[in-house]
């Protein structure tokens, strides 16, 4: 391991070798106290209680710190510990059993499944901390309740039964700080070891909620065990359901909570390294170096590595961090789509089994070809709870964009050492040129009772226009076009900037496309400061249902060509105004259903605009009549009719303005 890995691992023996003796005591003295006979009279509270505790360490929550930049602490808690001391304040000293039961079990299940050192030895140290707080400090505790006047089981819910309680918890609590004050010493010194210059409260701060956190519930211990003793079994249990229900959504926030914050953070990272990677000069060290410095912070405690076939790194974080071995790679060249792991899962590249912590895979595909050409292996280590696939799986539009961005720069510093010989204007435009056309897809989903057809016609080298189908979830598509003011190397890149922040947000609030429009302008209005707009229509399509739910931001209105009669045309209105206009403008949201038979047709200004050469424009009307005339034709045959039909119209005259066109049909 590096000096700093090391430092902050040899903190598990540390405190493995100085709270193991106190847990050893705590347990001989729980033995030396407990009357097992009367204990077997109470056999079935013990064991509802113990139940309880399984059920509620299910429901934990958490809250996650950052120490520094790149790294974490998470702190978690449930429940059970309530029910754990409204179990002692009903029984006495052999409630302790349950603890010392449930931290054994759970001890076995993880040690099972964990083969490695580093994790072990952390768990062991778990054990032992965690032993020795639930018998050593829970039973000097229980000594001054009694003193102080407590009976098992309390007596009532009256001010003088609750005060010996309430003492009680806060002198463990006091116990629990004590008997950890020297793991936390330890940790701040190493802290000062690895950053002298370091704030300390960061750390203060993590260890305050780490145990403040799991003590929040164990008051209400007090009450559950008063209201049985007062009401009985059956208010008793009734009390409990109220409060699973508090856990449970106690830890729904705590993932909520969890899951805003990383998409916050990587967002605001995609957009800085986005900004940074425009304006770096072409080359994979450059790369190489915005990488490191802004990736780590994307996915703290992380395993992270970023390649590009067949040998090259890019990234590996932490540096000594070198257990992705060659098969990883050729794997990882026949793929085109992230993958998700779990701990179990065995990894594509590895004959048997091997233990791993949770594993994103993201290939980094070609600008022109679409084919593998790297790829990004993140191990992800367990914040506050441990990844499921959904959780995992909510990193794939970070890791995409990355991808992305990645592959965008390569293609740039590709075509600049290809363009040397060209003079530096004309350079500029081509690479551009290429850099934009890779943002937009060259693939497209596969709509079964569906068709689609769209191209794109550039007026220059770049384009302001742009267009994108985003998957969603539950088969959903997400149906953008839009257009840049502007014309030039400037509306390029404001175009890549807005398809971006679009598409991240397209994919986050993937049923509110008035909420996508509204989070792309606060951002273009706090970042771009280019003083452009853009106009834009989002719908998000049900291919099942034929339900478009769609906003217009100030774009030309899109038509629906009913098949009932070649007569009937909808027109799909303005909603709002342009993007990047003003910041506090919003958008409403409408809803169509596209019929059997019935066609989508969605076009840019550059089709209405295009002039001939005595100044005529082509008009709207000719775009609706060419698409009556040739309603029941497959979407290709349209699409091909309306260009001919505008170059027939144009002539000689120079292309005005961008052009593009999509049109989507829905069989009969």
């Amino acid at each position: 391991m590096s000096r700093d890995r090391r430092l902050i691992r040899e903190g598990d023996v540390v405190g493995l070798l100085y709270t193991f003796p106190l847990a050893v005591s705590g347990l001989i003295w729980l033995i030396l106290g407990t009357e097992f006979r009367e204990t077997s009279d109470q056999l079935f509270l013990v064991l509802i209680n113990f139940l309880l505790i399984i059920i509620f360490s299910q429901f934990s929550y958490f809250i996650i710190v950052e120490i520094e930049s790149d790294r974490f602490g998470s702190s978690d808690a449930s429940f059970a510990t309530m029910i754990y001391w409204s179990a002692i304040f009903l029984l006495g000293l052999p409630a302790i059993w349950l603890m010392v039961a449930w931290l054994l079990i759970n001890f076995i299940i993880n040690w099972r499944h964990t083969h490695s050192k580093t994790t072990r030895w952390n768990q062991a140290k778990n054990l032992s901390m965690e032993s020795s707080f639930s018998t050593l400090a829970v039973l000097i505790s229980l000594e001054f309740y009694q003193l102080w006047g407590g009976q098992f089981p309390i007596k009532n819910l009256s001010l003088n039964a609750i005060t010996p309680a309430l003492l009680t918890l806060a002198l463990h609590l006091l116990l629990v700080v004590c008997i950890s004050s020297i793991y936390i010493l330890y940790h701040f010194r190493v802290q000062k070891q690895i950053n002298p210059s370091h704030n300390l409260r960061p750390i203060v701060k993590f260890f305050l909620m780490s145990f403040g956190l799991p003590y929040l519930g164990n008051p209400f211990g007090i009450l559950v065990a008063g209201l049985y003793v007062e009401n009985g079994f059956p208010i008793y249990i009734f009390t409990l359901i109220g409060l699973f229900l508090v856990a449970i959504l106690a830890q729904r926030l705590s993932m909520s909570a969890e899951y805003n914050r990383q998409q916050s953070r990587q967002l605001e990272i995609l957009e800085k390294l986005g900004r940074e990677l425009i304006d770096a000069a072409p080359g994979s060290s450059n790369l190489s170096v915005l990488l490191g410095y802004h990736v780590p912070n994307m996915f703290p405690a992380g395993h992270i590595t970023i390649g590009l076939l067949p040998d090259q790194l890019l990234l590996t974080h932490p540096e000594d961090w070198q257990d992705i071995p060659q098969e990883a790679w050729d794997w990882m060249e026949s793929q085109s789509t992230p993958q998700a792991f779990l701990v179990n899962n065995r990894l594509p590249w590895l004959k048997q089994n091997k233990e791993h912590e949770a594993t994103i895979t993201v290939p980094i595909l070609g600008s022109e070809n679409g084919k593998s050409i790297g790829g990004i292996i993140i191990e992800l280590q367990a914040l506050g709870r441990d990844w499921d696939l959904k959780s995992l799986k909510r990193q794939f539009p970070a890791t995409q964009s990355l991808a992305d961005q990645i592959s965008s720069f390569l293609h740039q510093s590709e075509v600049y050492e290809k363009s040397l010989v060209y003079s530096q204007i004309s350079q500029e435009l081509r690479v551009a040129g290429k850099i934009q056309a890779s943002f937009l897809p060259n693939k497209f989903p596969t709509i079964p009772g569906w068709q689609l057809a769209v191209t794109l016609l550039p007026a220059r080298e770049t384009s302001g226009d742009f267009f994108d189908v985003i998957e969603l979830s539950n088969g959903r598509l997400g149906i953008l076009i839009a257009d840049v003011a502007d014309k030039g190397v400037g509306a390029a890149l404001y175009m890549a900037l807005s398809r971006t922040l679009i598409r991240t947000y397209a994919v986050e609030y993937d049923a509110e496309p008035e909420v996508v429009f509204f989070a792309a302008n606060g951002r273009l209005l706090n970042n771009a400061r280019a003083n452009l707009f853009v106009t834009a229509f989002y719908g998000i399509l049900d291919p099942r249902t034929g339900i478009l739910t769609y906003c217009n931001a100030g774009h030309n209105p899109p038509f629906i060509f009913r098949s009932e009669e070649h007569s009937i045309v909808d027109m799909l209105r303005r909603t709002g105004i342009a993007i990047g206009i003003d910041e506090d403008a919003t958008w409403t949201q409408s809803s169509v259903s596209i019929n059997s038979g019935d066609i989508l047709v969605l076009y840019t200004d550059g089709i209405p605009d295009a002039q001939d050469s005595e100044g005529s424009f082509f008009g709207e009307e000719k775009l609706i009549e060419n698409v009556q005339q040739n309603i029941g034709r497959p979407v290709f045959e349209i699409q091909n009719s309306i260009l001919e039909e505008i170059e027939k119209f144009v002539g000689d005259s120079a292309q005005f303005d961008d052009i593009t066109l999509m049109i989507l049909a829905r069989d009969t």
